[in-house]
């Protein structure tokens, strides 16, 4: 009983911890065997989105690495059609460690999740699609460690 009585708090406050009201769209793409080729490219289609005209919303990077991750920072190539209407790509660097090995972002159990603003006060348009592209721009191919990378528009 008292194991059935934890897991249902754990489910509870697991989803109570991850709804913000604030989200627009929120995804993750996996990445395959933690393994992230420089051709594999993480797409992200928002559409239909419920957004306030009047309001501006701001779109922030995710990524998810586990301990295996040889790196302190990644560089990823970003595609989005989100401040024009063609697409623009802009180079990211995103820290992962601080210098002294330690996981920047929150984790457990060997796996850390940063979020990294991306592009903050942005008009959305509920009648336009946009498109977001990642990938992978490291030297390695593949690189060993990537979980998943996301993105969220809040």
């Amino acid at each position: 009983m008292r194991s059935k009585l934890f897991v249902g708090f754990l489910v509870v406050f697991a989803c109570l911890s991850s709804c913000d009201e604030g989200e627009v769209y929120y995804r993750f793409h996996p990445i395959k065997n933690s393994s992230w080729s420089k051709q594999a490219t993480a797409n992200f289609l928002i559409d239909s989105l419920s957004v306030d005209p009047d309001k501006r919303y701001d779109i922030v990077l995710e990524i998810v690495n586990n301990n295996r991750y040889p790196y302190q920072n990644i560089w990823l190539l970003v595609q989005q059609n989100i401040t024009d209407t063609t697409f623009v790509g802009d180079t990211v660097e995103i820290t992962l460690a601080d210098p002294q090995g330690k996981w920047l972002g929150k984790g457990t159990a060997g796996l850390y999740q940063l979020s990294v603003p991306y592009k903050t006060s942005v008009a959305l348009d509920s009648a336009r699609a946009y498109l977001i592209r990642i990938r992978q721009v490291m030297k390695d191919n593949p690189i060993k460690g990537i979980e998943k990378v996301g993105v969220l528009v809040k």
